[in-house]
């Protein structure tokens, strides 16, 4: 068996002899981003990287934090990370999404991209989403349901801010209905549902109840994207009955 493979299936007795500091995450940068993701693996890495930060070692940052993005991207078995650990990618997430380069501040983004994060996590975010999209994304396409990131977009949605992606705020307000102090046109409204984290079987009750017209095309577009054949049939239905009708 080569050194190479050797590295690669057995990291848990391999890293600790090869990779003891950011330079040699570096220096081997390439062949450490071929890893599987496992939970001893990452965590290895970012100790190492977390000891850097907190010593203020000068080190290839950008090549690191690939690294880290590759091998979290390389999940084959669907491995989930703990909490501790997401704490850890978070840190380095709060440290580096506002890095004067913009390629650090977006692997520092991706990260934490899809993961559930602790409330003390997402009060920072909360805290700190108008200086970077990066952080505003997080809110706006938290993987979960969240009292805190609706609490929120409460907010956001009485004060008028965010027009341009106002359906996306109004998705994290939805449960099994539309609250009744929300008033758009349909357009908005169904792309709202579209977004919003709720179960398959609600979403189509939602799109369905809030046909229309106007709204045709836009419910048209979703139905098909996420493979909704009763509300297609639906919308078959009501047009059929409306031409009839005259």
């Amino acid at each position: 068996m080569s050194d190479v493979i050797d590295f690669l299936l057995l990291p848990e007795q391999s890293l600790p002899l090869h990779i003891q500091s950011v330079k040699n995450i570096y220096e081997r940068r390439y062949l450490l981003k071929q890893l599987l993701l496992s939970e001893d693996t990452i965590n290895y890495l970012l100790d190492i990287i977390i000891e850097a930060i907190n010593n203020k070692a000068r080190f290839r940052t950008l090549d690191c934090l690939r690294v880290l993005k590759a091998i979290l991207r390389n999940n084959p078995f669907g491995t989930d990370l703990s909490e501790l650990t997401i704490k850890k990618l978070f840190f380095l997430h709060r440290t580096y999404i506002l890095h004067k380069n913009e390629d650090v501040g977006a692997c520092a983004n991706s990260l934490v991209i899809s993961r559930c994060l602790d409330d003390v996590s997402i009060r920072w975010i909360i805290a700190n989403w108008e200086k970077s999209d990066h952080l505003l994304n997080r809110l706006l396409r938290y993987p979960v349901k969240n009292s805190l990131i609706s609490q929120w977009a409460a907010e956001i949605y009485h004060s008028g801010r965010l027009k341009d992606r106002i359906s996306e705020v109004i998705a994290l307000l939805i449960d099994e209905n539309i609250p009744t102090y929300i008033k758009e046109n349909r357009n908005t409204i169904v792309w709202s549902i579209y977004y919003a984290r709720i179960p398959d079987n609600t979403k189509q009750s939602l799109l369905m109840e809030n046909f229309s017209i106007e709204a045709a095309d836009s419910l048209w577009k979703i139905a098909t994207r996420l493979k909704f054949p009763n509300v297609i049939q639906f919308m078959r239905q009501k047009i059929l009955a409306q031409q009839k009708g005259g």
